[in-house]
C-alpha cells in the first residue's frame, strides 16, 4: 500500500511546534515554576509515619556526615575541617526543599573533594595560605553552582547521558583506588609525601619515606580504627537478620570509632611522650565563615578548573539519584536535581563551603534507614549544626589516622568491578572504557581521567553513529525480513528466501546523517557491485576515468562465481530504524542513485518502507528525475492490501518542491517491505540484453542476461 497524502514539510512542522509552544506557554510556565520547588508537591501529604522514618534516617546520616565532612575537608581537600561541616549542613538543609529524591544526601564527597584538592594544588596561586585556599574553594563553588544552575534551568542535563555506566564505574573505581593510596601516608603517619601527585608516584614516595620510619602512634590509631570499622560493619550485617536494630550500629561505625578514638586521643593530652597527628582547632559554631571572591579578575584562575569540577559534580550526583530512584521505584527529575545542586553551591560559597554533590555512601545509609521523604535531609542538617555548637572542642583531638581509616572505608563502595564481566559479554567497547578510565586515573590525575573518559565515550558514540549496521535482508515465511546474522537464529531458517532476482532489500540501523552517509553509500555500492551484473555502457580503456575498474571487477566476480549475475532492477530500503535523513544523507542517496544508474545503464528506482512522515518530504527528492508512465494506482503492493490515508496534515499554498508532490512521487513510499518489493516487481521490467564487455583488446567475452 502506498502513501497518498502529502506529508508536512519541515517548515510546516516547525510552525506547528511554535504554535503549540505559544498556546501551551502559560500552562508550561506554571508547571516549570512549580517544578523548581518539589516540596510544594509532597509537603501537604506529610504525616506522622513519614516523620518517624525521616527522623531515624536523618539522625543516622547526620552522625555519619560529621566524621565524613571533617575527613574529606582535611585529608582530601587540604582545607580546614569546619568547611566540610558547613558544606554538610547547608547542603542537607537546602536539599530538603529542592529535592526530587528522598534518598540522596548532599555534601562533600570523596571524589569531588579530591578533585577540589587537586584543583587547589594546580590552579590556586602559589604559596596560598589556608585562608586563601578556602576563598579559592568557595569561589570555585560559586561558579560551579552558576554553571549547574544554567544547565538545570535550561534543561540540558542530558549531556551527562553521553558517558555510559561502565565508563563512569571505571572512573569512580580509579578515583576510589587513588583515594586509598593517598590515605596511606596519613594512616601510617608517614611525612614528606605529596599526595597530590599521580597515585603510582604517591606509592613510590610512600614506600621510600616509610623505609625511613613511620609513626607508631599514628599507625596504631589508623590500623585499629580501620579494623574496628570493618568489624562493626561485618558484625552488624551478620547479626541484623536476627536483631534488626543492629544494622544501625553498622551505619554508625564511623561515628562510633571516631568517638572512641577521640576519647583515647584526649586521654593522652598531657602525655608529651606520645605524639601523633590531630585535627586540632575547629571554630565554634559558624564563627569560621569565609566567602568567595566574586570579582571577574580573580575568577580567571577558577574558570580553568571549572569544567572538571562541574562534570564530576553532575555525573556523581545524577548517578546517585538515578540509582536510588531505580532501586526504590520513583523517577527523579535530573534537571531539577542539577538546579538544586547549583543553588546549594551558590549559597555555600557565601560561607566557605566546598563544592557539593550527592554522596553514594551516605545515600546508601539513608535509603537503608527507612527514609520516607526529602525532609530527612533537613533533620541531617540540624544534627550537623548542633555539632558545630556543642562538640567543636572535642573535635580538636580527632586523630588524623582515624580520619584516613574512615575515608578508606567510606570509598569501598566506589570501587566497583561488578560491571566488568557483564560489559565484556555485552559490549566490548564499554569494557575497554572501564579499564581506560580506571588506569588513566591511576597514572595521572582525576581531572585528566575525567577528560579522557568523556573523550572516549564521545568517540565511541560517534563511531557507532558513523559506522551503523547496514544489512541486506531476506524474507522469512511469516513475512518478516531478516539480515543474515539474525536469520541464523530463526527457527525456520531453512525456509528463508532472498529477495526476488534483481531487487536488493537494504536496511540501515541508524539515522542517515553527515557522519555515516559516506559509509552507507560505500556499503550499498559494494553490495551491488558484488552481487549484480554490470549492465552499464561499455567504455573502452582510452575513454574511461583512470580509477574506474568496475568492468574488470564485474568480469572477475562472474568468472569466480561461475555463472552470470543478474542485473539490478530496484533497491528497497527498510527505513524502520531511521529517524532522520539530513542534507548530507539525502546527498548520499542521490549519489548512490547516480552511481548505480551508471553501473546498470538505466535509472535504478529506490523504494522506501516504514518511512516516518517527516522524512518523506526529504526522500521525495531521490526519485524525482525518473520518467515513468505510471499513473498512480492506490493499493499497489500485495494483492490483499488496500491503500491507507495518513492523518491529515496542513497543506501549504506553495508546492513542496517544484511542481509539488504527486502520486507519481509518493508511489515509492510503502508501509511494509513486502509492499515495496511487490511495487518494485510490478513497476520494473526484467532486463533482457546482450552485453559485450570491452575489458581489453584480447579479453572481450559475451554474457546473455535475462
Amino acid at each position: 500500500m502506498t502513501y497518498i497524502e502529502t506529508p508536512p514539510t519541515h517548515l510546516d512542522q516547525l510552525k506547528r511546534k511554535v504554535r503549540e509552544t505559544v498556546n501551551n506557554l502559560p500552562k508550561a510556565t506554571q508547571e516549570y515554576l512549580a517544578s523548581l520547588f518539589p516540596i510544594a508537591n509532597w509537603l501537604p501529604r506529610y504525616n506522622l509515619q513519614w516523620f518517624i522514618g525521616d527522623l531515624i534516617a536523618g539522625i543516622t546520616v547526620g552522625l555519619v556526615a560529621i566524621p565524613q565532612g571533617i575527613s574529606y575537608a582535611t585529608k582530601l581537600g587540604n582545607l580546614p575541617a569546619q568547611f566540610g561541616l558547613y558544606t554538610a549542613f547547608l547542603g542537607a538543609l537546602m536539599y530538603s526543599f529542592l529535592a526530587t529524591s528522598k534518598d540522596v544526601t548532599i555534601g562533600a564527597t570523596a571524589v569531588l573533594t579530591l578533585v577540589v584538592g587537586q584543583t587547589l594544588a594546580t590552579y590556586a596561586p602559589a604559596g596560598s595560605t589556608p585562608t586563601e585556599l578556602v576563598i579559592f574553594s568557595a569561589t570555585l563553588a560559586f561558579w560551579t553552582g552558576v554553571l549547574e544552575l544554567f544547565i538545570g534551568l535550561f534543561r540540558i542535563g542530558l549531556l551527562v547521558d553521553f558517558v555510559p555506566v561502565p565508563v563512569v564505574a571505571g572512573f569512580t573505581s580509579g578515583a576510589g583506588i587513588q583515594i586509598v593510596i593517598q590515605q596511606l601516608p596519613g594512616l601510617f603517619g608517614v611525612k614528606n609525601v605529596n599526595t597530590n601527585n599521580a597515585p603510582y608516584q604517591v606509592l613510590i614516595d610512600f614506600f621510600t619515606q616509610a623505609i625511613k620510619g613511620i609513626s607508631i602512634p599514628d599507625t596504631i590509631f589508623g590500623i585499629v580504627s580501620l579494623a574496628a570499622i570493618f568489624t562493626i560493619k561485618i558484625f552488624a550485617k551478620l547479626g541484623s537478620s536476627r536483631v534488626p536494630w543492629l544494622k544501625y550500629i553498622g551505619y554508625l561505625g564511623h561515628a562510633i570509632v571516631l568517638l572512641i578514638a577521640t576519647g583515647i586521643s584526649y586521654s593522652f593530652r598531657n602525655n608529651s611522650s606520645v605524639s601523633f597527628s590531630m585535627v586540632k582547632n575547629i571554630p565554634y559554631g559558624l564563627s569560621g565563615i569565609l566567602e568567595g571572591n566574586y570579582s571577574l579578575p580573580y575568577a580567571a584562575d577558577v574558570f580553568r578548573a571549572l569544567p572538571s569540577v562541574v562534570l564530576v559534580a553532575i555525573m556523581e550526583h545524577i548517578a546517585v539519584v538515578k540509582t536510588y530512584g531505580r532501586l526504590n521505584g520513583y523517577a527523579p527529575d535530573a534537571n531539577q536535581e542539577i538546579v538544586a545542586l547549583g543553588l546549594i553551591n551558590i549559597a555555600g560559597s557565601f560561607i566557605g563551603a566546598i563544592p557539593a554533590t550527592g554522596s553514594f555512601s551516605r545515600s546508601a545509609i539513608k535509603s537503608a534507614s527507612g527514609v520516607r521523604s526529602p525532609a530527612a535531609s533537613f533533620i541531617t542538617g540540624v544534627i550537623v549544626i548542633i555539632s558545630l555548637f556543642t562538640i567543636t572542642d572535642a573535635l580538636y583531638f580527632i586523630p588524623n589516622a582515624t580520619l584516613a581509616a574512615i575515608i578508606i572505608n567510606a570509598i569501598s563502595d566506589l570501587v566497583n568491578f561488578r560491571v566488568v564481566k557483564p560489559a565484556f559479554k555485552i559490549e566490548i567497547l564499554d569494557f575497554f572504557g572501564f579499564w581506560i578510565a580506571m588506569w588513566v586515573t591511576f597514572v595521572s590525575s582525576i581531572e585528566i581521567s575525567l577528560y579522557t573518559s568523556v573523550l572516549y565515550s564521545v568517540l565511541v558514540l560517534l563511531l557507532r553513529i558513523a559506522r551503523p549496521q547496514v544489512k541486506v535482508l531476506s524474507r522469512a515465511p511469516d513475512g518478516t525480513w531478516l539480515d543474515s546474522d539474525t536469520a541464523k537464529y530463526y527457527i525456520g531458517k531453512t525456509l528463508i528466501t532472498s529477495a526476488p532476482n534483481g531487487v536488493l532489500v537494504f536496511k540501515i540501523d541508524e539515522s542517515i546523517s553527515y557522519p555515516n552517509s559516506a559509509y552507507f553509500l560505500s556499503v550499498l555500492k559494494k553490495n551491488v557491485f558484488e552481487n549484480f551484473s554490470y549492465t552499464g555502457r561499455v567504455i573502452s580503456n582510452s575513454d574511461r576515468v583512470w580509477c574506474d575498474d568496475s568492468q574488470e571487477r564485474a568480469r572477475k566476480l562472474e568468472r569466480r562465481k561461475g555463472k552470470p549475475l543478474v542485473p539490478l532492477r530496484a533497491v528497497v530500503f527498510d527505513m524502520s530504524a531511521v529517524n532522520r535523513v539530513d542534507f548530507t544523507g539525502l546527498q548520499a542517496f542521490l549519489d548512490a542513485k547516480s552511481d548505480l544508474s551508471r553501473f546498470t545503464g538505466h535509472s535504478v528506482p529506490f523504494y522506501f518502507a516504514y518511512v516516518r512522515p517527516p522524512q518523506i518530504n526529504t526522500l521525495l527528492h531521490v526519485n524525482r528525475g525518473d520518467q515513468s508512465n505510471y499513473e498512480g494506482t492506490p493499493g499497489v503492493g500485495l494483492a490483499e492490501t488496500t491503500s491507507i490515508r495518513l492523518n491529515p496534515f496542513k497543506r501549504t499554498k506553495d508546492p513542496v518542491f517544484d511542481g509539488g508532490a504527486t502520486l507519481n512521487d509518493l508511489r515509492y513510499f510503502h508501509v511494509s517491505v513486502d509492499d515495496a518489493v511487490c511495487a518494485a516487481l510490478e513497476e520494473t521490467e526484467p532486463l533482457k540484453f546482450t552485453r559485450v564487455y570491452a575489458l581489453s583488446p584480447v579479453e572481450d567475452y559475451e554474457i546473455e542476461v535475462s
